[in-house]
């Protein structure tokens, strides 16, 4: 009598370990990588109270609309807002400057706008939604 052994079964090579090595991996880079910083400048709600409010001077209001900035009646470029709001911080350093954003105006223009606040030195700088005139 003879005795065969048994077939042999061919073993299934499970992945399910190695999605496992990949996926820890992947969250383990995700983790140490350095990412762009997201915030380019910072912005901070500032409480109300009636006092300061009733304190403080007018500020200076700058349009901001599709066509481009205007200060009073005053249509202004980009080159000639950058000289206006340097010679507003000559004049007073703590000077307030509200941004009046006009109904469809290209948040690039938003930013333009508050790069030139920035760059002439004014630090109380607050956007707004249009008011109709």
């Amino acid at each position: 009598m003879r005795l065969e052994p048994p077939p042999r079964r061919r073993r299934l090579v499970s992945l399910t370990p190695l999605i496992d090595v990949v996926f820890i991996l992947l969250v383990f880079f995700m983790i140490a990588s350095s990412f762009v910083e997201w915030q380019a400048f910072s912005v901070s709600a500032p409480g109300r109270d009636k006092a300061s409010e009733q304190e403080e001077e007018d500020p200076l209001r700058l349009h901001v609309e599709q066509q481009g900035y205007r200060i009073g009646d005053a249509a202004l470029t980009a080159a000639e807002l950058d000289e206006r709001l340097r010679a507003v911080h000559a004049e007073d350093a703590e000077r307030r400057l509200h941004l009046l954003v006009g109904a469809g105006v290209p948040v690039r223009r938003v930013v333009q706008a508050l790069d030139a606040a920035s760059a002439a030195g004014l630090s109380r700088v607050a956007v707004r939604r249009g008011e109709a005139e």
